[in-house]
């Protein structure tokens, strides 16, 4: 019930401000004078409002904006990897530099990272299908009762993903099966470049999300077993990959393509942190006592 009452706190009053918007013409503001920079990106003007808010507060929050605007599946699965690699960068930024990564590397990082997958997903991704029905609000001759209805449709099928998602994860808890999934994709995380201490914390972040991993860093920071060097190579593949079931199958459950949204994000993620991590390196300590054990190609 605390989740479905979230969703409802940051979904509806969103959703309320962009019809607002909307009807003072903001929305279409936004779209002449966005479309330039987003055409980059396979989007339209107004997804530059998705984006912001999805930076600022959090992915329901972009959600509820994405789901007033035009968009086709393409244009909301590129949506979906931008906002999933870059959201809530305000307090995801404090929960990683708290992790031992200074906030300006992370929100650097982050913000590239996004813009970059926007112009390669961009283009890659095929068009396929028209605008999706979550968008009906949008159309001049909507009704209040079809835009009420159509954000009522795509809250109510987010909440039931998000519900359902934390009983399975109680369940899996409960008999074991958690600790099993991220022992699974321990492995996995080495094949990417990530070395052994910091492989388990990565796929603990993956499956529950930024916070947990974040924990487990400030937590093996605090035995001296990380060099600085290692947070830095899990902080910047955890800022692009991190809650990899739970957000994406929301952003699925309003049009976004699973497939892209979780293997070309983690594809995306595993080549951007070869390219990302030398270069940030540069401005962070490498002095912990830990550097001596074992390393990967990535935190050597």
């Amino acid at each position: 019930m605390n989740t479905a009452w979230l969703l409802i706190k940051v979904m509806v009053p969103t959703m309320a401000v962009v019809q607002v918007l909307k009807a003072l013409g903001v929305m279409g503001f936004l779209a002449r004078e966005a479309a330039p920079l987003m055409k980059y990106f396979g989007l339209p003007g107004e997804a530059s409002l998705a984006l912001l808010t999805g930076g600022l507060v959090n992915i329901y929050a972009a959600i509820a904006v994405a789901v007033n605007i035009p968009m086709t599946a393409k244009s909301m699965t590129v949506l979906a990897i931008m906002v999933l690699i870059a959201h809530n960068l305000i307090v995801e930024t404090a929960v990683q530099s708290k992790a031992g990564t200074p906030a300006a590397i992370m929100l650097t990082t982050r913000l590239s990272a996004a813009f970059l997958a926007g112009l390669l997903f961009g283009r890659i991704i095929p068009e396929k299908g028209g605008v999706l029905v979550q968008s009906l609000s949008h159309e001049q001759n909507t009704g209040l009762t079809e835009v009420v209805l159509a954000n009522a449709v795509s809250l109510a099928k987010i909440a039931a993903i998000v519900i359902s998602l934390m009983i399975a994860v109680e369940l899996f808890r409960e008999f074991g099966l958690m600790d099993r999934l991220i022992a699974v994709l321990h492995w996995p995380m080495r094949v990417l470049g990530l070395n052994r201490k910091t492989a388990f914390v990565t796929a603990v972040g993956l499956v529950l999300g930024l916070a947990y991993g974040s924990g487990l860093i400030i937590e093996e920071s605090k035995r001296n077993s990380l060099t600085g060097r290692e947070v830095l190579a899990t902080n910047v593949f955890l800022g692009t990959n991190h809650a990899l079931i739970e957000d994406s199958l929301v952003f699925a459950a309003v049009g976004a393509n699973l497939f892209w949204i979780v293997i070309g994000r983690l594809i995306f993620g595993s080549i951007y942190l070869r390219l990302a991590v030398p270069l940030a390196a540069k401005w962070v300590k490498d002095d912990s006592p830990g550097q001596n054990g074992e390393t990967g190609t990535i935190s050597a």
